[in-house]
């Protein structure tokens, strides 16, 4: 985040970061309970009766396609908080990395240079 009183800083809350991988992962099992629910109930064509015996046939494909949807959705949302933790743990180890550089630097005789991360 970069804020108007801060000089410009560029700010990564990690922290949130990870905070928010983690919503994301509660989200997708929540989406997998949904998903495994559909796989437990199914109705068979004598419950739409006698009248109704063309439903099975217009409604099967909007289901597949539902149940379609919710496995990409666990997927998708699986990928997305796995990519949120990586960005996270990359930045850090970025940061701390190049902290460390910029420190050693300054051990070499040169000014050191304080960096606020």
């Amino acid at each position: 985040m970069v804020g108007s009183g801060d000089g410009g800083l560029v700010r990564f809350p990690a922290e949130v970061v990870q905070h928010h991988a983690g919503v994301v992962e509660q989200v997708s099992e929540a989406v997998e309970t949904a998903r495994s629910a559909v796989r437990e109930v199914t109705m068979d064509t004598q419950a739409y009766g006698v009248l109704c015996q063309f439903l099975p046939a217009l409604l099967t494909p909007v289901f597949d396609l539902g149940v379609d949807a919710l496995h990409s959705s666990v997927d998708a949302l699986r990928e997305t908080a796995a990519k949120l933790r990586t960005a996270a743990e990359n930045t850090v180890g970025t940061d701390v990395s190049s902290a460390q550089r910029i420190g050693a630097a300054g051990e070499s005789g040169r000014p050191r240079l304080e960096l606020p991360l």
